[in-house]
């Protein structure tokens, strides 16, 4: 399996973690524990066995970073996340052009492991969907982080938040999927991505009446993309690091494991 690593953001004014990096730099390069925090990332892709090829979004090949023996391949920053993931999933076609399925990592996930990524990979072997997204339940993201502040969302039957690794097939990325020809007609048009979902969902979401099954439903009926959502047991796939405090815990967190 190709994995794509989002490594496109950069430190900008005003950014909470501008103390650990200078504007204008790659966020991906922060240093932790030792470590560029996109390292930390490459470490656990590096280590799992049925990945292959590795693309990274947003670096280059003299920053010094290491996949062990996958081999890497970079591409520019394109702007936005939408025209990243486009070129990401055009960049896996060329490498493989019978892939059905990628991942797709943030590259501020330095708390990753090969054990998670295993784990996610094996989920998506077990049915075909175009779109593979975690989530990860508050319970569980705060028993093992209580200091993690993430920002959850309020389903029927619990309360979640996103996971930071998902799989895409990457023929998405194609004018011939009809998601992306709806998905990119609307990409500059606030109105436009509104009405692509609509308000019925909106609403269910407001009075807690979504489940993660009817959220699917709609997608594919106002997108044609077949998803499902993975509850993902390792919170851990969902700490991103984009504030101090989760900078804080990832750092202690990889110092104990490097002891």
């Amino acid at each position: 399996m190709e994995t794509i690593i989002g490594a496109g953001g950069i430190a900008k004014t005003g950014d909470p973690l501008l103390g650990k990096m200078r504007p204008g730099e790659p966020k991906a390069l922060m240093p932790i524990a030792g470590k560029p925090m996109v390292q930390w990332v490459l470490d656990a892709v590096g280590a799992t066995d049925s990945i292959s090829n590795v693309v990274i979004i947003g670096l280059s090949p003299d920053q010094g970073l290491d996949c062990g023996d996958k081999p890497v391949h970079y591409l520019h920053n394109a702007g936005n996340i939408f025209d990243n993931a486009i070129a990401g999933c055009k960049a896996v076609l060329k490498l493989n052009p019978r892939s059905t399925r990628t991942l797709w990592v943030s590259a501020d996930l330095p708390l990753l492991t090969p054990t998670m990524l295993n784990w996610f990979i094996n989920q998506t072997g077990q049915s075909k969907h175009d779109l593979y997204y975690q989530i990860i339940e508050r319970n569980a993201m705060e028993s093992r982080f209580p200091d993690c502040k993430r920002t959850y969302t309020h389903l029927k039957g619990g309360t979640v938040c996103g996971g930071d690794v998902s799989a895409i097939n990457p023929n998405v990325a194609s004018d011939a999927h009809p998601a992306f020809r709806r998905i990119s007609a609307a990409r500059k048009s606030v109105a436009k991505q509104a009405a692509l979902i609509g308000p019925w969902p909106l609403l269910l979401l407001l009075t807690r009446q979504l489940s993660t099954e009817t959220a699917a439903k709609i997608v594919h009926r106002r997108l044609g993309l077949n998803g499902v959502f993975v509850n993902t047991p390792f919170p851990e796939m969902g700490m991103d690091v984009d504030k101090p405090q989760q900078y804080e815990i990832a750092q202690r967190e990889l110092e104990q494991r490097s002891n």
